[in-house]
């Protein structure tokens, strides 16, 4: 039989991408070398945060899976960057990884995903269009279009301490094979590191001399659909590193691969391991450390904010020195994984790879890390392979529009020198992209793409007809000022609007809510606008006469380290940089102006 779509890796790119694929009317083989492992949250088991928290909220209204089952799953929910405006709230769930592998598993049989256990050890065929894929178990297998979703498995190799061994992540293969295979097919393929935390016994940490940290009491859904909750609820618990805990990492990096040279790929410069940072930050003595169940009653805890690939013996040494975890007793130690990506000049903005006509790629093979910025990836993936399928038109994400576009239009437009991660600073238009207009935004889209599920369609058109009906009763007056205008005013809330129009009350509390935030924010975001015209038309700006980036105070300390040591000769190249972000250009900008005026 020939597939239409092959896709290659049951983690959380691999699912979207093959229900995106399913959904679009494609038969679908998903190929993972471990059936109970599919949407295993290899890392910490939450969903969400700062600008993921949308991306999963894009991911809904796509169609995807990741928000609904996140939803069903949740252990505990918490708003993050709360004291902040509404636009840049970060929506999180605690996840009980347990149910979630579980549920995603059975929503790709619901939609007639094919799912086989093997490992594809290299492509099929020599020529621009790809035949399909060669198993360990299988021989080969045909497909029309192909998607690598591979993670860390494309030459994955761990280490703790002096020891290394080959697997993508603990107790997994890694994909060796498909690694030379694309090498001899001359891709340039590069090396990034990520990591983990070790996994410690609940039994043998004392809560009592931790703090609490219980989730947010109102209800929250990532999801646009109807909701299941989950019953089970369990804490987080606080602690903190200290001087022995930093003391002892710093007696054992001569054993960190990280600092012996042994480990040659850029880790993520905002999600660092523990001896990073005390390497990195000598002059801070604690760290937070989040105690996090890997699911409801779990034996085992996440340790958030260790991630280390120092050796067992300096683990459990570090443990024993914080609060609470004196007895700590590790089931699973951390470790560092060195795996093989795509440098971006490989693939564009469909996510296709340039040197082929139907192979894509999703997820960390991209250059990114985080479960949310892979799933995204996903849908766009799974959306373009089926409509190669189709003969259809390949589709973008639109960066003014979406994270998801903000994403890709980085990862294909600015050089990267270490994984990928969305924040909410990467987006000038950040204030229009927020998580409570996602299904607005991206509702055209959907359908364009052909991705929007039926149930999303007719809820999302009755949800705008009701936002058209709140705009135009706001549009009265009322105290000598349109409804609009009292939108406008700080500190204005939905039941103060109530109250001035209750004819609104038939409506949904959503539903003003959106208006109310509209123009709330909308001066902001004509400002925004305004910035970015100044940018684009400032482009050809030179700046080689710039001799020192490190004093420039009006730009972030990352974006200084980048133009010092790639030095730009105009404000384009800057804006193509991996550590300059939207607002250090505006800020390069205002420098300029300053200095060149005196």
């Amino acid at each position: 039989m020939q597939w239409d779509v092959i896709v290659v890796g049951g983690g959380h790119a691999g699912i979207e991408s093959a229900l995106a694929s399913g959904r679009i009317g494609c038969t679908v083989l998903l190929i993972t070398n471990n059936m109970k492992r599919i949407g295993e949250m290899s890392c910490n088991p939450a969903i969400g945060g700062i600008a993921k928290g949308t991306l999963v909220r894009e991911i809904d209204i796509l169609g995807g899976s990741m928000a609904e089952i996140a939803d069903g799953t949740k252990l505990q929910f918490k708003i993050l960057n709360r004291k902040k405006g509404r636009a840049v709230w970060g929506p999180r769930v605690q996840s009980d990884s347990r149910e979630y592998t579980f549920k995603q598993k059975k929503e790709l049989e619901k939609y007639g995903i094919e799912i086989i256990e093997d490992e594809v050890t290299g492509l099929q065929g020599k020529d621009k269009l790809i035949e399909g894929v060669r198993t360990r178990k299988n021989s080969s297998i045909n497909g029309k279009a192909i998607i690598l979703a591979v993670g860390t498995f494309l030459g994955g190799k761990l280490f703790t301490g002096e020891k290394c061994w080959k697997g993508g992540r603990r107790n997994d293969i890694t994909a060796e094979e498909m690694d030379r295979d694309l090498r001899e097919r001359l891709f340039h393929v590069e090396r990034f590191k990520t990591g983990t935390s070790p996994r410690v016994y609940r039994s043998s940490i004392n809560f009592d001399r931790m703090g609490i940290q219980e989730g947010d009491k109102e209800k929250f859904y990532f999801s646009y659909r109807e909701h299941n909750d989950y019953s089970r609820k369990e804490p987080c618990y606080l602690t903190k590193t200290n001087l022995k805990t930093k003391r002892i990492a710093r007696e054992y990096l001569d054993k960190s691969p990280l600092f012996t040279g042994r480990i040659k790929g850029k880790g993520p410069r905002y999600c660092p391991s523990f001896e990073d940072k005390v390497f990195r930050f000598p002059d801070k003595d604690d760290h937070m450390i989040f105690v996090e169940p890997m699911c409801y009653r779990s034996e085992i805890m996440y340790i958030n904010g260790l991630s280390t690939s120092l050796p067992e013996e300096a683990q459990e040494k570090m443990l024993r020195s914080i609060i609470g975890l004196e007895n700590a007793k590790i089931k699973y130690p951390g470790y560092a994984v060195e795996y093989s990506y795509f440098s971006n000049e490989e693939f564009d903005s469909t996510l296709k790879l340039r040197k082929t006509e139907n192979i894509f790629i999703a997820g960390q093979i991209c250059g990114t890390s985080g479960y949310e910025e892979a799933a995204a990836l996903g849908i766009l993936a799974g959306t373009n392979a089926a409509k190669f399928v189709k003969n259809e038109e390949p589709v973008k994400a639109e960066r003014e529009n979406s994270y998801l576009g903000v994403m890709t239009d980085d990862l294909t437009g600015k050089t990267g020198t270490e994984p990928y991660r969305l924040f909410s600073s990467r987006s000038e238009n950040r204030l229009h992209l927020r998580p409570d207009n996602a299904d607005r935004r991206l509702f055209e889209t959907g359908l364009k793409w052909g991705v929007i599920r039926e149930e999303d369609l007719q809820r999302t058109k009755r949800y705008l007809e009701e936002i058209n009906h709140v705009k135009q009763t706001l549009g009265k007056r009322i105290q000598k000022s349109t409804g609009i205008n009292h939108c406008k005013k700080p500190g204005m809330e939905v039941e103060e609007i109530l109250e001035m129009f209750p004819e609104l009350l038939e409506v949904t509390k959503r539903s003003v809510e959106a208006v109310l935030l509209d123009e709330r924010y909308r001066g902001y975001i004509e400002r925004l606008k305004r910035r970015s015209n100044i940018r684009n038309r400032l482009g050809s700006l030179r700046i080689d006469d710039i001799d020192d980036f490190m004093g420039i105070k009006e730009i972030s300390w990352e974006a200084r380290e980048s133009l010092s040591r790639i030095k730009p000769s105009t404000i384009n190249e800057a804006v193509k940089m991996g550590g300059v972000r939207p607002s250090d250009i505006d800020g390069l900008i205002l420098y300029l102006a300053k200095i060149r005026s005196t």
